[in-house]
């Protein structure tokens, strides 16, 4: 054996596929694929028997064999006089043998509205509907106490000691919730406000602005979780439409919610879960779903799922498994798409195309060729290129926070907020990993395949401080622009690209070299590099003549062993790929 071939291990991976293994920790489920009459706004869905139910505003109740459909509608729950024509955004409980069906009735753009009831024995059976005969809860010109919420798009969930709650809201006040008594139709004590637009650096001084609105609530384990919609629906143009689904979470029902910073839902907080995608592929109907919202949730058989409408352009169900990051939904796209999010995978961040003067650029974004990149101590806006310098690790720190670790250099660096005080423009730096609040990073949706990173503390968004996108512009964090829900900001609401990022998985498929050899104490050192995704460790082994067992053990140091035994030496880059392995002796390394 030459000394070259002793001493050194050719670089190939221990499996003969095109990606090696990444480690998934977030269930890999994806979007439903759906068939049959699927035109329902603010749709929710139960089951009855072993037929499955959907009601959207205006009266329609569909039915199908499974979840995927055929859905088809089956007729018209009845109106109620005391209602009026409208019936808006219902939310269905079974119970037992008995369907309750809680809807609302408005006149559009007032707060003159109220949540009914209708009940069922025979929810096959549209006309079977009765009505309760008059409001659960009202407001406007409707309630006797001028009520200044909007008493629309009512939901259900019991608590932990069987007490169902309402949630309900739209614009005006926000969200509320409140208890039922036994009965199911009378309010106990106050409604609590739960959820509203406001915030210190936006206030509302216009219900038309509180862009917030149909609110469902859930338990999940030991927290409760709120989901909401956010801006714009139904406008006029498709694509005027900013409808996003974001979630809070509390350990009472009634409240506070609190998102991924800690930010109460009351005060402008929410994470957002889930934008404007396409459908994944495969999935029917395919297309651009566009701004979800009117969330809802069904179980069935162990399985929490999410119902929403979006804008196709015409409206349309969908239907998604929610996902689990600790504690948080999260709606996963596996396949190494822009929504497959996987601890220890390698990403490239390439910013959104686009100005805020092109409004086809900010409601049909794509992305750009410009990718953050290291370069030196501060990070900044390059031209895209297949370089370490582009490269980063994503790394799961729990409770739904991320740290990117970047693969230039040492690879010992994280993208790091230099302060978590929360001043816009805090210059984003590398420094070493140490998994502090600066280093820490959750993703909202934005829509269209890209992210918003968001500090955790800080609650700044990972922004390049230019709004042209301009090449060597530095990275700082800023606030969130979805904040800004202001009049006159409809289509930037959420849209703003220096914020907005594409995470393009790529692969590392080359396993680490090393060499090895004796140190002046006859000990083995071994040096291990690997070019893209770093060293995770080096393990040997000792094996004796006539002793074929191998156990591996961790390589932290010089090896000593005796003259007559073969060690056994390998390379584990951070993904895992493995080196070929090294036979060797004190005596081959001579």
């Amino acid at each position: 054996m030459s000394l070259f071939a002793a001493t050194t291990a050719a670089a190939e991976t221990t499996e003969a596929s095109e990606t090696p293994p990444l480690p998934v920790d977030i269930e890999s489920s994806g979007q439903l694929s759906l068939s049959g009459d699927l035109n329902l706004h603010d749709p929710t869905v139960w089951k009855a028997g072993d037929t499955y139910f959907a009601a959207p505003s205006h009266r329609g109740i569909w039915t199908a064999p499974a979840l995927e459909g055929p859905w088809e509608n089956i007729g018209s729950v009845p109106t109620a006089s005391w209602a009026g024509g409208g019936l808006w955004a219902p939310h269905v409980q079974q119970i037992g043998d008995t369907t309750y069906f809680y809807y609302s009735t408005s006149a559009f753009g007032t707060n003159n509205s109220a949540i009914g009831l209708k009940t069922t024995q025979t929810p096959h059976i549209p006309s079977s509907y009765v009505d309760h005969g008059e409001a659960i809860v009202s407001s406007g010109t409707r309630s006797p106490e001028r009520n200044t919420f909007n008493a629309i798009d009512p939901a259900l969930e019991k608590d932990d000691q069987g007490n169902w709650w309402m949630v309900w809201g739209s614009h005006f006040d926000g969200i509320f919730i409140q208890q039922l008594d036994d009965d199911m139709v009378t309010v106990v004590g106050e409604p609590r406000m739960v959820a509203h637009r406001a915030s210190d650096r936006f206030p509302v001084d216009n219900p038309n602005f509180n862009r917030i609105e149909g609110p469902s609530v859930f338990k999940h384990g030991e927290w409760y979780y709120l989901l909401t919609a956010w801006d714009w629906c139904c406008r006029a143009s498709g694509n005027d439409n900013t409808y996003k689904i974001v979630a809070g979470r509390s350990k009472d029902i009634a409240g506070p919610y609190l998102d991924k910073n800690g930010v109460d839902l009351a005060e402008g907080g929410g994470t957002i879960i889930l934008n404007s995608r396409e459908a994944q592929e495969g999935v029917t109907p395919e297309g651009l779903y566009r701004s979800p919202g009117a969330p809802d949730y069904f179980w069935d058989e162990g399985t929490l799922y999410l119902i929403y409408h979006a804008h196709r352009p015409g409206t349309t169900m969908g239907i998604r498994p929610l996902d689990w990051d600790d504690g948080w939904p999260f709606l996963h796209e596996p396949g190494g798409g822009a929504y497959d999010i996987q601890d220890g995978a390698l990403y490239q961040l390439r910013l959104q195309a686009g100005t805020l003067s092109d409004a086809d650029s900010l409601q049909n974004p794509v992305p750009s060729e410009n990718c953050l990149s290291t370069g030196g101590d501060e990070p900044r806006l390059a031209t895209c290129a297949e370089s370490n310098e582009q490269y980063f690790e994503l790394q799961r720190h729990g409770d739904g926070f991320y740290a990117w670790r970047s693969l230039d250099g040492a690879k010992d660096q994280c993208l790091t907020m230099s302060s978590t005080s929360g001043d816009t423009g805090t210059p984003v730096v590398l420094t070493a990993c140490d998994g502090s609040d600066g280093q820490l990073w959750y993703f909202d949706d934005t829509g269209h395949g890209f992210h918003r990173l968001v500090g955790k503390v800080s609650n700044l968004a990972l922004e390049v401080d230019d709004d042209e996108g301009t090449v060597g512009s530095a990275i700082v964090g800023d606030y969130r622009r979805d904040g800004d829900h202001q009049a006159g900001n409809l289509t930037q609401a959420g849209k703003w690209p220096p914020q907005q990022w594409r995470l393009e998985m790529t692969h590392d498929t080359t396993a680490p070299t090393f060499t090895a050899s004796l140190d002046q104490r006859q000990r083995i050192v071994v040096e291990a590099t690997d070019d893209k995704s770093g060293v995770e460790r080096v393990e040997y082994a000792v094996t004796k003549k006539n002793h074929a067992e191998k156990v591996w053990e961790v390589l932290d140091g010089p090896l000593r062993v005796d003259a007559a035994s073969e060690v056994n030496i390998r390379a584990i880059d951070v993904v895992g790929n493995v080196s070929e392995e090294l036979v060797t002796s004190k005596k081959d390394l001579r």
